[in-house]
């Protein structure tokens, strides 16, 4: 018995044991026996795809065998095939080495047969390569040739799913307006052609709308995500681990865990390592977030090996990190500098700058509990320095997308054009050959015409002369109904050119003040952002505790304003500010810089749909990052526990209600706004004034601030 007739046989015994009854499958196998050459090299590699996902094993050795018979045949493009399927075998197992050789080979032959979806296709799987491994820029650079290609190609479900891949790398590198435009585009065309992978662009969506805190609209996209999946039976687990997510967020631990839970079976079903380490590590930041700590130590333990395991660098660095936080609550800094070291290490090998950001903040927080200033200073530094790097290269890479953006225009009008011209040509030989026959029958007729008028040609005589004299009459009427339409034409025609030189200007005109406002607006951001940075250096000058303090209000202050000009910016209307979302942001801040854990003072945030223009928004802003810096830094001393409440409404007469309330330490008795002692108190008072504000204080059990106030004018 040969080896090709043992290896079917081997196949048809593996397929019986796994029950594995697949009728295209059946009818490759059938036709193997009965082909050779080429063909045969073909179906193995049809074969090899079939199985990728059933039995990665019986793919391999399909793959190997079609890449012998091609090699003794020289079979370019059945090796090509072969290697790119070998190529995925080693991605399924983890090997990303020998995957990225493979697909690199497959992708030098696919060019040298100047196959262009092939291509598109390998850069693809190479893209998903520097993704699993964490290499974020060559991902980035192989999913944008990927998505240059298909567009050449006009292939739209090929361009949804690279513009979803895209979307995914700037996710991932923070750069949330060029993820959000991305995913967008991929949502369009998904839309548009009934894509049933519509539900993987709505995930994605979901993430970028709770990394900007809107669990709100995050949670719409998750369920949609969620509904369509069902719909085509696909697995779910990844979204609900999102929504698990989202009531981790909103402090609704029961439903986190429950989803979570469901996820986490779904995966262990499937035997994915990959997605189970991600579901525990989710599992473990609902323990930490509810106090118990070893329950977490536990499940981000297993999550941080099954990452390890399976080669998710990025996975590591951050489980590594949250391992750290828990120990540092524990107060085991031994365990804590272990982690958030291995962390920091991974993190700077794969450049996650939002991971290392993260590390750098905890370092400081570190070294502050154990009052060791000097070091907690040096790592805030790094914190802040690493926020500020990572702006910059956010800027950079967006400046390189629009090129690439504008390279796949240009290509794809080009294709455009050459469509356009290709079908003119073909229009005008169907016209030619059209013509060809009118003018036969026309040279025919006239003939039958001739004879006819020749026949009857004494008889027809005087009715002819007749004839002629109506017509000299009817061609002066014509000549002169045509002049009158050439004239009123020619008018017409200048009114046109009138009218559209006047759109045009219009339209210029528009668009350099767009532009203008749009720069004036990035350039005020960009003065806010070097005076911070003016006062981060001075900062650094100063041994002084309280001048570091003070530095810190003032760039908390110049942080929201800067926030303002940011929601402008990227707002499609320059004059509102969305104060909901502005608010969020502005107060994250103060406790991102005041190193608060939410566990200890809860931060409750309610603002309906309120819009406020520029001159409103700044003083409001303001008057909340005072108020709310005062009651962190004077109402929770020691270690004292609360929360901060922040209401917000608009009643029917168009008056603004604003509550800050804080169940800190009281205010005390000898405090009066109209004669502050403090400078903070002191802005607290010409804000209010500002704002032209009904103003009450109350001090019972904490301190609430009531203001009532009405939108200044512009």
């Amino acid at each position: 018995m040969n080896n090709n007739v043992y290896f079917i046989i081997l196949l048809l015994l593996i397929i019986s044991t796994q029950l594995v009854s697949i009728t295209e499958i059946d009818s490759l196998e059938a036709l193997l026996i009965e082909v050779s050459g080429k063909e045969r090299i073909s179906l193995l590699n049809e074969l090899s795809s079939q199985y990728r996902k059933i039995n990665p094993e019986i793919s391999y050795e399909c793959a190997i065998q079609a890449y012998e018979f091609a090699k003794k045949r020289d079979d370019q493009k059945g090796k090509a095939d072969a290697l790119n399927n070998i190529g995925h075998f080693f991605r399924i197992t983890n090997n990303f080495d020998k995957a990225l050789k493979n697909f690199q080979q497959a992708l030098d032959i696919y060019r040298n047969l100047k196959l262009d979806n092939k291509i598109a296709n390998v850069y693809d799987n190479i893209g998903h390569i520097y993704w699993s491994r964490g290499n974020f820029t060559n991902a980035l650079d192989y999913y944008k040739r990927s998505l240059g290609v298909f567009i050449a190609l006009d292939d739209q479900k090929r361009q949804s799913l690279s513009y979803n891949n895209l979307g995914s790398v700037y996710f991932r590198l923070g750069m949330y307006d060029e993820a959000m435009n991305n995913f967008l585009s991929s949502l369009r065309i998904r839309e548009k052609t009934g894509d049933p992978k519509i539900y993987s662009t709505l995930n994605n969506l979901g993430n970028i709308y709770m990394r900007i805190s809107d669990y709100e609209k995050a949670l719409e996209m998750y369920q949609r995500s969620l509904e369509y999946k069902r719909k085509s039976e696909k697995n779910t687990q990844s979204t609900l681990n999102n929504i698990g997510n989202i009531y981790i967020q909103l402090k609704d631990y029961e439903s986190a865990l429950m989803y979570l839970s469901e996820a986490l079976k779904i995966n262990e079903e499937n035997k994915d390592e990959k997605r189970i380490a991600t579901t525990l590590n989710n599992i473990a930041i609902v323990y930490e977030e509810q106090g118990k700590l070893d329950e977490a130590l536990y499940n981000y333990q297993k999550a941080l090996d099954l990452k390890q395991k399976v080669g998710d660098t990025y996975g590591f660095a951050n489980t590594s990190k949250n391992l750290g936080s828990v120990f540092l609550i524990k107060k085991d800094y031994k365990q804590a500098d272990f982690y958030l070291q291995q962390s920091l290490e991974t993190a700077q090998k794969i450049k996650t700058r939002d991971v290392i950001k993260d590390v750098y903040q905890l370092m400081s927080k570190r070294y502050s509990e154990v009052g060791d200033y000097k070091n907690a200073y040096i790592y805030y530094n790094y914190y802040s320095n690493t926020r500020d790097l990572l702006f910059n290269e956010e800027t950079s890479d967006k400046i390189a997308q629009y090129r690439t953006n504008f390279t796949i225009e240009k290509t794809l009008r080009e294709k455009e054009i050459l469509l356009k011209n290709n079908q003119i040509y073909k229009l005008q030989s169907e016209k030619d050959k059209s013509y060809k026959i009118i003018l036969f029958l026309l040279i025919l007729l006239l003939i039958i015409v001739a004879t006819s008028l020749l026949y009857n040609y004494n008889k027809k005589k005087k009715l002819n002369n007749l004839l002629e004299k109506a017509n000299e009459g009817l061609e002066d009427k014509v000549t002169l109904r045509t002049s009158e339409l050439i004239e009123t034409n020619e008018n017409l025609k200048k009114e046109i050119i009138v009218r559209k030189e006047t759109e045009n200007k219009l339209k210029s005109s528009l668009n350099e003040k767009n532009v203008m406002l749009k720069e004036i607006h990035h350039r005020v951001n960009n003065n806010l952002q070097i005076i911070s940075s003016i006062l981060n250096i001075q900062s650094r000058s100063s041994k002084s505790k309280e001048f570091f303090k003070c530095f810190t209000n003032f760039q908390n202050r110049i942080f929201s304003l800067a926030l303002i000009q940011e929601q402008l910016y990227m707002s499609d209307d320059f004059t509102l500010v969305d104060f909901k979302r502005y608010i969020n942001s502005l107060v994250m801040n103060i406790y991102k810089t005041n190193q608060i854990d939410h566990s200890r003072i809860k931060l409750i945030i309610n603002i309906k749909d309120i819009h406020l223009n520029i001159t409103t928004a700044i003083p409001c802003g303001l008057l909340i990052n005072e108020i709310v810096t005062n009651a962190i830094k004077h109402g929770f001393t020691n270690n004292r526990e609360g929360e901060i409440i922040i209401n917000m409404k608009k009643d029917n007469n168009d008056y603004f209600h604003l509550e800050i309330s804080n169940n800190g330490k009281d205010l005390p008795d000898g405090i009066d706004l109209k004669k502050p002692e403090s400078t903070g108190m002191e802005l607290i008072r010409i804000l209010i004034l500002q704002l032209s504000a009904d103003f009450d204080l109350i001090k019972e059990n904490g301190v609430l601030y009531k203001l009532k106030f009405k939108k200044l004018k512009k």
